[in-house]
């Protein structure tokens, strides 16, 4: 697992324990949902420039069920200006913590160690409206009804706490078609081999 590109471009990053269980997303995936994410203005540096610092990093991005931190941390490389991690596994976290020491990122993230489910943490631990929001729940999740009924709460609650015209990007398994949810238009899906990306807006 690698920072893909910004400031931060080639770092190498710890991945998950078990690759089986959380999927770490390709470099080719990572690549194209943050060219999409620079095309809508999502992201304030053009990844084919930036090899500085942002001078002016604005905007909020949450990575709930982040692991350890691919799509924050690139994020926080692209110029946004701080990210809320979301995962409530010790040994991810641990992970996370130090891919983020490493990168000297420590006063642009916060941790949460929160089950992701229990929608109140968005609206104590949000201190300011999100800009984007990586939502990745393991995919037996979004497998049945019963799961989708699981999650919807969460996503209905970020939408609650997301700046208009910000954007959530959901993946899910290729089989899976996720469903509109309500405070968010969309979603607009582009299919990537055996997973999916939802593009959400707020």
């Amino acid at each position: 697992m690698r920072i893909i590109a910004g400031i931060h471009r080639g770092r190498r990053l710890l991945g998950p324990k078990d690759a089986t269980t959380t999927r770490p997303i390709t470099d080719r995936v990572k690549q194209s949902l943050f060219d999409r994410l620079w095309s809508q203005g999502i992201l304030p540096e053009d990844p084919r420039t930036a090899d500085e610092e942002p001078v002016d990093a604005r905007g909020l991005a949450v990575d709930v069920f982040g692991g350890t931190g691919s799509l924050g941390l690139e994020a926080l490389s692209r110029g946004i200006g701080k990210c809320v991690f979301v995962e409530q596994d010790r040994e991810a976290v641990r992970r996370l913590e130090a891919n983020i020491t490493e990168l000297g990122l420590g006063e642009r993230s916060r941790v949460l160690r929160v089950n992701a489910l229990t929608p109140t943490w968005v609206m104590h631990s949000l201190r300011e409206p999100a800009r984007v929001v990586f939502m990745d729940p393991p995919y037996a999740m979004v497998a049945d009804a019963a799961g989708w009924q699981r999650l919807t709460p969460l996503l209905e609650a970020l939408a609650e706490r997301t700046e208009e015209g910000g954007m959530m990007v959901l993946r899910v398994p290729k089989r899976v078609d996720p469903p509109a949810v309500s405070g968010w238009e969309g979603p607009e899906t582009f299919g990537y081999g055996s997973m999916k990306l939802s593009f959400y807006v707020r």
